[in-house]
């Protein structure tokens, strides 16, 4: 997959845009604060109609005005070159795919892999359970349409619960939910295994670009609860009910779900230095990009936001190595990257995107 061009308007800091990517490279330039990662953010949006930056939708639109909108022209292995679409008005979202429009997400997550890395992305490592989960949701729901409608009626399910426990719902009730949700829960553990397996392996593969030597990197799924079988689960929440309902909400489940990334000194959040730290979680996102080349057999778009710079030279050279070729990138920064004459250059200032050699 390749991005061709964009044009946004009222998004976040940029009135209007149109860019052309002509190739393969190309980066934006520029201080910061001036609008490079709101275009990668944009940019980031075909993959899942979600930014990579913030899950408040309303933060996206330029101050002042009622929405954005963003075109894009894609050249697509499977589809040819498509035109997506894509409005926020009046708080709603609008999708349309070559002019029709688009109403169940579960038929379009994942068609347009995008795969960012930004500074933002050592969360992964350093921050909570649920910055972890969002990225194996992502993940998975983009792989499988099946994956996707179970995580969505899952969440529900125990948002529903929820409010049966706290408003003295009876057993009846909870069996009811239960059922259903039992279901859901054992296929997106089943995903969720089998998938960061997958991961692990590649990101082994992955990493090596960017060790200092045999660091033995290690990602762990810690499923919350390890059932085998829908039946497990509900048998399990009707054990809880006496504590879930002291407490309010459901205790166990895959929404409680983690994984964890270790390297053979020990955990990395504890123990790995910030080089290998920043190296792991770029082999990270390179190996998710990779599984999805490998799954959905389309080249997915990478969205480099200036953490190129963050690496030391060696791990920078990593970066490259580790990068399939034929991947589109798309990157940002304050200072040039290293052979710009392999590279497209825009410079950005207030919002404004200038070509400056072709």
């Amino acid at each position: 997959m390749r991005f061709k061009t964009i044009r946004l308007q009222d998004f976040r800091n940029i009135q209007f845009a149109e860019l052309a990517f002509e190739g393969d490279r190309i980066f934006l330039c520029g201080p910061n604060g001036q609008g490079k990662s709101n275009l990668l953010e944009a940019l980031g949006m075909p993959t899942a109609l979600r930014s990579f930056r913030t899950q408040d939708a309303s933060a996206l639109v330029r101050q002042g005005s009622a929405g954005y909108a963003g075109v894009y022209d894609v050249e697509h292995e499977h589809a040819g070159t498509v035109s997506l679409e894509l409005r926020l008005e009046e708080g709603r979202r609008k999708l349309l795919v070559d002019g029709e429009r688009v109403t169940r997400l579960g038929d379009f997550v994942g068609r347009f892999p995008v795969v960012p890395l930004s500074s933002g992305d050592l969360m992964l490592l350093r921050g909570s359970p649920g910055e972890r989960r969002r990225f194996m949701d992502m993940t998975f729901a983009s792989l499988s349409g099946d994956y996707y409608e179970a995580l969505r009626k899952y969440q529900k399910g125990v948002t529903d619960r929820n409010r049966l426990l706290k408003n003295g719902g009876s057993d009846a009730e909870l069996s009811a939910f239960e059922s259903e949700m039992a279901n859901y829960a054992c296929l997106i553990h089943v995903e969720r295994r089998a998938g960061m397996a997958a991961l692990c392996e590649t990101l082994k593969a992955t990493y090596a670009a960017f060790a200092e030597g045999e660091e033995g990197p290690m990602l762990s799924y810690l499923a919350n609860s390890q059932k085998e079988s829908a039946q497990a689960y509900q048998i399990n929440w009707e054990r809880e009910r006496t504590r879930d309902r002291i407490i309010g909400a459901t205790q166990s489940g895959p929404h409680r779900d983690d994984f964890k990334l270790e390297l053979k000194v020990g955990a990395a959040k504890e123990y790995g230095s910030d080089g290998q730290q920043r190296g792991l979680i770029v082999a990270l996102r390179i190996a998710q990009a990779q599984l999805f080349y490998e799954r959905l057999k389309t080249v997915p778009v990478l969205l480099v936001d200036d953490i190129l710079g963050e690496l030391d030279p060696k791990r920078r050279k990593g970066f490259w190595a580790a990068c399939p070729q034929p991947f589109q990138i798309i990157a940002s920064g304050t200072v040039l990257p290293d052979e710009s004459d392999d590279w497209i250059i825009y410079t950005v200032e207030a919002g404004s995107f200038t070509l400056q050699k072709p």
